[in-house]
């Protein structure tokens, strides 16, 4: 446990002056009736000043100590440390409550009590070593006598679960948990600031995994690192007009064997020319929000590539463009279409949207509002992944939707699955009760193409046909007819088929 925060300088020049004028008042002359008013005046001035100490140095609703002792005592602590050879480790703590906090600090809490208590909890496991930091719901820690890494994570363990345990009544039904990151000295740095920032990081990667807590490491660190150049790249890249960002379309390719649209697909090739992973710079993209730009621009894109198709004399065609969770809570996304629509003088219907289960079940009820907006300016509306989120019916009823998209997990291997079959028989049927198409994605070989066509679904979407390809290949594509998948004409025609 480590030592209260020292006293200010004043406190001690008070202390001192009250001493000395006990036992020098009556050499100096001073009567004893004068030298009791000063020392009522000493004493209430070192109570002043007492009080100005911890105003300064307190957070007012925790009363914890701020982050200024946290950074002195450290400096301490890490001090003593380093003199001592094969010694115990020290680590920091930055410890921030999760969500569940935040929804009820402004309701349950508004008095900030569970706060205070919650402060009090961690005083329980580390002594007086819990410090404010500059955020409320944010904790800095010094973790002392540290045998190894595995007791950093005993004691991390121990910090969770006493912040997870229920409070006392009335507030018995209220939990909430934390996310905590913890660097340990000399394991992960070597000085406060290396430590405190590989902390933060090991925070952040708990936020961001769910996880109660992190401990750091190098691996831990490089990723976020790489994760942080990705990020400013793909900020700037997106500041100066979308600079290697680039569209690729994915054909549907419909019973006929014919090419009636395409999936409008984001790549993005770097400054040194290399390709950069989709599935590496879209969840970042959602993380900062800028996947509201990359989905702005993408629409625009698409539906402009796709009026000059039809002033080509490809008029029969239309694109689906992916709707991210951001983009579609924006509050002007109708209008946005609407302005795209309008200012490139496109058929709504030939423009689709695609959407997830998940997206749309975040707020049904606006949702559905929403949905219903764009239906009625004419714009077709698919349900993509069907099947691996909520699948609630109730609200599939009421989803004015035109399309599901059947998830690749249940077309991948169909042929040879019951259990596929089954699902996407069961997904067809329901499409038709609610007058949808149904759309199979992920189709990779003739005998998935034959099973999903025999089960009636309407389109198919995968790499038995095409991969997501430019424009120009795309459009070579439509112009070749109809297509056939690379093993060769399929044992009937996918008219003729039904499903058993």
């Amino acid at each position: 446990m480590n030592e209260s925060p020292e006293r200010g300088s004043a406190a001690v020049l008070i202390d001192d002056g009250d001493s000395q004028l006990r036992s020098a008042g009556p050499a100096a002359g001073i009567e004893p009736a004068d030298a009791g008013e000063l020392l009522d005046e000493l004493r209430l001035l070192r109570a002043r000043n007492d009080e100005l100490e911890r105003l300064l140095t307190r957070n007012p609703t925790t009363g914890l100590p701020i982050r200024r002792l946290f950074d002195r005592e450290f400096e301490r602590a890490l001090d003593a440390v380093t003199r001592i050879e094969r010694g115990p480790r020290i680590a920091i703590g930055l410890l921030r409550l999760n969500h569940d906090y935040d929804r009820i600090k402004n309701s349950r809490d508004r008095n900030r009590v569970l706060l205070f208590k919650t402060g009090d909890r961690m005083r329980e496991v580390v002594g007086d070593n819990v410090y404010q930091s500059d955020r409320l719901d944010e904790f800095l820690l010094i973790l002392r006598d540290i045998p190894n890494l595995d007791g950093a994570e005993l004691r991390a363990g121990d910090i969770v679960d006493i912040i997870a345990t229920p409070h006392e009544p009335p507030a018995d039904d209220v939990r909430f948990g934390c996310h905590l990151g913890i660097s340990v000295y000399p394991d992960h740095g070597i000085d406060r600031e290396e430590l405190l920032g590989n902390a933060n990081i090991a925070l952040r990667e708990s936020e961001r995994t769910d996880q109660p807590f992190v401990i750091y490491d190098t691996e831990l660190g490089r990723g976020f690192r790489e994760r942080e150049e990705l990020e400013r790249t793909l900020r700037q890249t997106i500041q100066s007009g979308f600079g290697g960002f680039a569209l690729n379309y994915q054909p549907f390719v419909d019973r006929s064997l014919r090419i009636c649209g395409s999936e409008v697909l984001i790549r993005w090739t770097g400054a040194d020319g290399r390709m950069i992973p989709p599935d590496l710079f879209i969840p970042v993209a959602e993380e900062t929000g800028d996947i509201r730009f990359l989905g702005q621009w993408s629409l625009y894109q698409a539906c402009r590539q796709l009026r000059h198709w039809h002033r080509s004399g490809h008029d029969g065609l239309f694109v689906s463009v992916n709707v991210s969770p951001a983009q579609f809570r924006q509050q002007d996304l109708v209008e946005r279409v609407g302005g795209i629509i309008d200012s490139l003088k496109l058929d709504p219907s030939v423009l689709h949207l695609e959407l997830t289960e998940t997206t749309v079940m975040d707020d049904p009820a606006d949702a559905i509002a929403r949905l219903t907006e764009l239906r009625d300016m004419g714009v077709h509306l698919a349900l993509d992944d069907f099947g691996t989120g909520y699948s609630s019916l109730t609200y599939l009823r009421e989803f004015p939707f035109d399309t599901l998209k059947v998830d690749r997990s249940f077309v991948t291997g169909i042929d040879a699955s019951p259990q596929n079959r089954q699902i996407v028989k069961a997904i067809v049927t329901l499409a038709r009760g609610f007058d949808m198409h149904v759309v199979a994605e992920g189709v990779e070989t003739t005998q998935e193409l034959e099973v999903v066509f025999d089960y009636g679904c309407d389109y198919v979407q995968g790499y038995v046909f095409s991969p997501a390809v430019s424009a120009d290949a795309y459009i070579e594509r439509v112009n070749a007819g109809p297509i056939q998948p690379p093993s060769g004409r399929l044992t009937r025609s996918p008219a003729e088929g039904s499903a058993p």
